[in-house]
């Protein structure tokens, strides 16, 4: 995904990446209270899973997923793993 950008380009993408985790990581701390991991702890899940996500399609065959839907793949797997950190920590919690 990213042959061919210089390292100015790669660092300005990973920083609008995070800013948008962080306003996400936000707005998922009005959501989930005390379900979630407060503002950092979900921008940082959310920041992973996107970074994960963006691997898991370049390991994929070239086609398999449209260029248009390589960032939305991606958004989608770090959500996913938001989910699942909130369902694993739900479950471990007593009642």
């Amino acid at each position: 995904m990213f042959a061919g950008l210089t390292v100015g380009m790669i660092l300005f993408f990973i920083a609008v990446a995070g800013s948008a985790c962080f306003f996400i990581g936000y707005l998922m701390n009005m959501v989930l209270g005390a379900q979630g991991f407060g503002v950092m702890g979900n921008m940082v899940a959310l920041f992973f899973g996107f970074v994960i996500g963006l691997k898991m399609v370049d390991y994929l065959p070239p086609g398999q997923v449209p260029n248009a839907l390589v960032v939305p793949a991606a958004i989608g797997v770090g959500f996913v793993g938001l989910l699942l950190l909130v369902v694993l920590k739900r479950s471990v919690r007593p009642i």
